[in-house]
């Protein structure tokens, strides 16, 4: 008897791990760790656990280790709600854009699903140098499809969130994502309707914003509710190779949405994420 309560105690506090990966488990190539938020020392889940936003209770962690096509290795840090585990995806592709990782957390604590983030040391730019959010291509598979793995499976669009610099290089700042701006990058084209233009939803498709049905949908809803957003019409010609909106329009069936806002700018990141989901979240229901 004595033994037996020692077994059940132990299994009491032994965490079971029941996170979905997506099949990435099954694949060789793929070293795959898992364990408690409160075991990490990774600055931005510290950061969660103390507003809340990642809860030992609610939230599941693996850390997913894996080599590319081009040799560059990678760890992707993944979180699941507990509770709500078929909730959206949400990635988070550079490691020093922190209001953008608190901001999934909170979505994550609130509608559920799947956290992405990329361990780079606090930097942008991973191993070699290397911008993650310019690193999809055809000739790069593994990166790629381990990425979309966590979002194929799901009815809700891929969802990304950055942080950007403050005001645009035309107009003297330092940034080069702004809604203010007719035309803020090649084949990017702004609408601003109010607050901060460095906040702002990006979003695609592979006809121009004049014949696209995604603009005339989401463009018409933004305004609605005086969000600022970027269209990209991408086309063969695109100067974002190797963006994931590029690569997600040309080779998928889903709708992407890049949830921008201005470093410091946190609650203006978290409004404009959840008017997102309210709207996504009312087509897939």
């Amino acid at each position: 008897m004595k033994k037996l309560a020692l077994l059940l105690n132990f299994l009491m506090l032994t965490p079971v791990f029941a996170i979905d990966l997506f099949g990435l488990e099954n694949f060789g190539g793929y070293e795959i760790a898992y364990f408690s938020t409160l075991e990490s020392q990774d600055p931005d889940v510290r950061a969660a656990l103390s507003l809340g936003y990642l809860s030992p209770e609610d939230t599941e962690q693996a850390q997913v280790t894996f080599t590319d096509n081009t040799g560059v290795k990678w760890t992707l840090q993944v979180f699941q709600s507990k509770s709500k585990p078929n909730g959206p995806s949400f990635f988070v592709p550079h490691d020093n854009e922190n209001d953008a990782f608190l901001s999934g957390a909170w979505a994550l604590s609130t509608y559920g699903g799947h956290l992405l983030s990329l361990e780079c040391a606090e930097n942008r730019e991973c191993a070699q140098g290397i911008d993650p959010n310019r690193h999809f291509s055809d000739e790069n598979p593994i990166y790629a499809d381990t990425m979309l793995a966590f979002f194929n499976a799901k009815p809700f669009p891929v969802i990304t969130l950055h942080n950007n610099h403050d005001s645009h290089h035309q107009l003297g700042g330092e940034g080069s994502i702004y809604a203010g701006l007719e035309i803020p990058y090649t084949d990017g084209r702004g609408f601003y309707q109010s607050g901060d233009a460095d906040d702002l939803i990006i979003y695609a498709d592979i006809r121009p914003y004049e014949k696209s049905p995604v603009f005339k949908t989401y463009n018409e809803e933004f305004a609605a509710l005086g969000m600022n957003s970027i269209f990209e019409f991408i086309d063969e010609r695109n100067a974002l190779g190797g963006h994931m909106s590029t690569y997600v329009i040309r080779n998928t069936s889903m709708e992407y949405f890049n949830v921008e806002a201005q470093h410091g700018h946190f609650e203006e990141q978290k409004d404009y994420l959840e008017m997102l989901l309210e709207i996504v979240r009312a087509a897939v229901i």
